[in-house]
């Protein structure tokens, strides 16, 4: 039965142990005797085995044909029940393979693109009616002769990654663009997109042929490239299986300065659960203007520096305010790192505290900016986080070296957290929200946090004790108002 000088790897004993554990499993539910051997099993059966086998590594059928001519005849004549394909990867001898074996589909995959694999990739891309997902990352030479030879339709492509690594020699190199022609202009079986540091100032039509698109990534749109929030809607609206959606520009000037009415009616996302946006709120603001999603659960949101310090982000809260499985948030973290701060909204359920809402803003490395940036975040999402009830302020990088926030101003941060009981302050931030709280009259230490019953700080226990006598005056103030507070020790990381 067996082909001589084959060898017994670990691979090849883990598909006959396969073979044999799912021989008990036939036999226990009455499907083949107890008298069965691997040699008198049915080719159904067999087939039903080889499926199981495959069912989490596909590569594997490579092991099963070489085992004996049957096997390879039972494998090779069910090419898509076993979902069989060829892998063309940075270690595979691609041409050799593609001559050797059965025309079976080809998913192209390579995590590093330079000169010495271009051949192999092209080789591999010559034969578009048999590709069905190319992944290329960290593309570090130009795209001309790869694009060469994707101008016709590839009709069985689900997949599509192409990723420019970053280089300085970018800054002197034209722009990767992709032509109108490129996939024949069409790709009806296309289900996950990811372009970056690309211009494709076709996509739109692209997206309107791909209507079974599952996740669309584009990240680091060049200038060039730049798609208005009115088309990207436009094409939105046919992509009723999106449920990831990734939007990242390179820069602040990817944006057009005009400014159009709220659109009428919205584009409904029914399957969208995961949202991504990198760039400048008005663009932002369009996007969301004119898009619905009714099971959105997460939503990141990164926002460039702004010399006004005006973020325009009044659709945020209509966008996911409305969604059931959004709301309520319960906690809040606000972390400042050296050049932006990150602010992560998350809502609990029975079993765990999920993420939902993260807003990333880029303040040039300058504190007062930062928390300025962070209080006009706050403030425009205030409907939405009047019920949280645990608020961290966490500093994660030297951030005190450039500018300085007056302490009284870190009060700005908490008139919309008016549910907060719990308050977590870094080693580096408490002595300046401290100084702002022991500065309130009787009359106004209500009025911030008028539902905080504990304030933990960090810091070593041999100093706490003169923390606590800095915070005194404000712990008086509250147990005069009947709103005590408690003060509390806690180390870093317990949040997390």
């Amino acid at each position: 039965m067996f082909q001589e000088g084959i060898k017994c790897d670990s691979k090849t004993r883990y598909v006959i142990s396969a073979t044999l554990t799912t021989m008990f499993l036939l036999y226990d539910a009455g499907r083949i005797s107890p008298r069965v051997t691997i040699c008198s099993i049915p080719d159904e059966v067999l087939l039903d085995i080889f499926e199981f086998c495959l069912s989490d590594h596909s590569g594997r059928w490579f092991k099963l044909v070489h085992v004996c001519q049957r096997w390879r005849c039972i494998v090779f004549a069910s090419p898509l029940r076993l979902d069989l394909r060829i892998p063309c990867t940075q270690h595979t001898p691609v041409r050799k393979m593609l001559s050797v074996w059965p025309p079976l589909l080809i998913e192209i995959d390579f995590y590093s693109v330079g000169p010495q694999v271009e051949d192999n990739i092209i080789a591999a891309l010559k034969h578009p009616k048999r590709v069905r997902s190319v992944l290329l990352s960290r593309i570090m030479i130009p795209l001309v002769r790869l694009v060469a030879v994707m101008q016709k339709p590839f009709p069985e492509l689900e997949s599509l990654s192409l990723q420019i690594q970053w280089q300085k020699q970018l800054l002197s190199m034209a722009v990767p663009t992709l032509p109108k022609t490129f996939l024949g202009g069409s790709a009806p079986r296309l289900r996950s997109l990811h372009l970056e540091r690309i211009s494709y100032p076709t996509l739109p039509r692209l997206l309107l042929s791909s209507k079974d698109l599952v996740n669309l990534s584009l990240g680091w749109i060049p200038h060039s490239g730049y798609i208005s929030p009115e088309i990207m809607a436009t094409c939105l609206i046919a992509l009723t299986r999106l449920t990831s959606l990734s939007i990242g520009f390179e820069s602040s000037t990817s944006h057009s300065r005009t400014q159009h009415p709220p659109p009428l009616t919205r584009a409904v996302l029914p399957a969208l659960t995961n949202f991504y946006f990198r760039g400048v709120s008005e663009y932002l603001e369009d996007l969301m203007a004119q898009i619905d999603a009714p099971l959105l659960h997460r939503v990141e949101i990164s926002l460039f520096h702004q010399r006004a310090l005006s973020f325009g982000i009044q659709q945020v809260p209509r966008f996911i305010g409305h969604e059931p499985a959004l709301m309520p948030f319960y906690k809040a973290f606000i972390n400042i790192y050296a050049n932006y701060v990150r602010m992560t909204f998350s809502s609990r359920t029975r079993s765990s505290i999920n993420e939902i809402l993260t807003f990333e803003i880029s303040c040039g490395g300058v504190l007062d900016s930062q928390v300025s940036s962070v209080a006009q975040i706050c403030s425009r999402l205030s409907f939405i986080l009047s019920s949280i009830e645990e608020l961290s302020i966490d500093d994660r990088e030297s951030v005190w070296q450039v500018g300085r926030v007056d302490d009284p101003q870190w009060l700005e941060l908490f008139p919309p957290f008016t549910a907060v009981r719990s308050l977590y302050l870094s080693h580096m931030i408490h002595p300046h929200v401290v100084s702002a709280l022991r500065g309130l009259s009787a009359e106004t230490a209500t009025e911030v946090l008028p539902a905080l019953d504990n304030l933990y700080l960090e810091q070593p226990c041999w100093e706490f004790g003169s923390k606590q006598q800095d915070i005194k005056p404000f712990i008086i103030a509250r147990q005069h108002s009947d709103h005590p507070v408690s003060v509390h020790r806690w180390a870093r990381g317990m949040l997390e």
